[in-house]
């Protein structure tokens, strides 16, 4: 690792996704750019000026793959409803809330 990367916590930090960031138990955004890496990927949100990324779990992807996205691309441009759900974290051995994709168009 060069100095210069480590002079910077310029383009380390990302602004993640959360549940406690929906206003309601659902919200919508829209895809504005995929991020795919090994078997993980990350979805660029937005909420009018706030720009989120959304890191996919599998059940997230299989349902975009079910719901008609043909590639990851074709996530792109299109509007996703995202509701807050409890989900069993195994690390924590507790429900904690969690996200999932609701609808897409």
């Amino acid at each position: 690792m060069s100095n210069t990367e480590l002079d910077s916590w310029d383009g380390l930090l990302k602004n993640y996704l959360k549940a406690s960031n929906l206003d309601e138990g659902s919200d919508t955004f829209v895809c504005v750019g995929v991020g795919i890496e090994g078997n993980s990927m990350e979805l660029n949100l937005e909420r009018e000026k706030e720009k989120f990324i959304f890191s996919l779990n599998v059940t997230n992807m299989v349902f975009l793959k079910n719901n008609g996205m043909t590639t990851p691309k074709t996530v792109i441009g299109k509007k996703i409803t995202l509701r807050k759900v409890r989900v069993f974290n195994p690390t924590l051995k507790q429900e904690v809330d969690g996200l999932r994709i609701e609808s897409i168009s």
